[in-house]
């Protein structure tokens, strides 16, 4: 199937954005990373589509793209220059039952993909420091380029924190806070 074809099965719309989220997240609950969320920021990170914590405490972030112009506009933000300047975190320290303790805001995730409609992109067009998934019309993810790697830092305690909060915040008040 060509690139037009799978484009014009997908609406440009926030609607086909929010499909394939929903999907990701169900098929990265199934794969038992927990917890998952959508529209993350926090904790030093930018903007997050869909961010997941694995069983080891890796994080893993997923930009949804529906169309090759908002592709090709992701790489002005900022998390494309961390990564390639080899910027993953930075230490600051807090203050609990008055014993400081350095704990580090992680600015990039430890693994980065691009989930697309199939064929919207090629694995060519994908630095090299992230993945390549297609969601295909029946809502199956395929992996077209592991991600690799970017850093060892796991997510921490804090940082999980944040994360369940927003999700709190989500359920209860529905908007992120």
């Amino acid at each position: 199937m060509g690139r037009k074809s799978s484009i014009n099965k997908v609406k440009r719309s926030n609607v086909a954005s929010k499909n394939i989220e929903a999907c990701l997240i169900m098929s990265l609950y199934e794969k038992g990373h927990s917890p998952i969320t959508s529209h993350f920021s926090g904790h030093g990170m930018g903007e997050c589509d869909v961010l997941s914590i694995s069983k080891s405490d890796f994080i893993y972030e997923y930009e949804v793209k529906i169309s090759r112009a908002d592709f090709k506009k992701d790489f002005k933000k900022d998390k494309h220059r961390l990564i390639t300047e080899k910027k993953f975190t930075i230490d600051r320290k807090i203050t609990e039952n008055n014993i400081i303790i350095t704990d580090p805001l992680i600015l990039v995730a430890n693994y980065f993909y691009f989930v697309t409609p199939t064929n919207l992109v090629t694995a060519d067009e994908v630095p090299t420091y992230a993945g390549l998934m297609y969601m295909n019309e029946k809502g199956l993810f395929e992996v077209i380029k592991k991600a690799p790697f970017i850093h060892k830092t796991k997510a921490t305690s804090s940082f999980i924190r944040t994360l369940s909060h927003q999700l709190t915040c989500k359920l209860v008040f529905n908007k992120v806070m």
